[in-house]
């Protein structure tokens, strides 16, 4: 979530007339994004389950359905 402090070297610093930048990690809601994706998803199934009955008997029944 934060940098290292490191420093790599100056940052217009120039490369057969190519200016680069330091590596810089990408912000925590992007190295995450799939987790957060996944929590927000089986979230909405919870909540789901927990507020429909004919949803929660689909889903039973499914379960039931791919068990045997």
């Amino acid at each position: 979530m934060s940098s290292s402090g490191i420093n790599f070297g100056p940052v217009n610093a120039s490369v057969q007339g190519k200016i680069i930048f330091p590596y810089s990690p990408p912000p925590w809601y992007v190295q995450y994004a799939p987790e957060i994706a996944l929590a927000i998803f089986l979230g909405s199934l919870g909540i789901a389950m927990y507020l429909s009955p004919k949803f929660r008997k689909a889903v039973i029944d499914l379960l039931r359905h791919l068990i045997d």
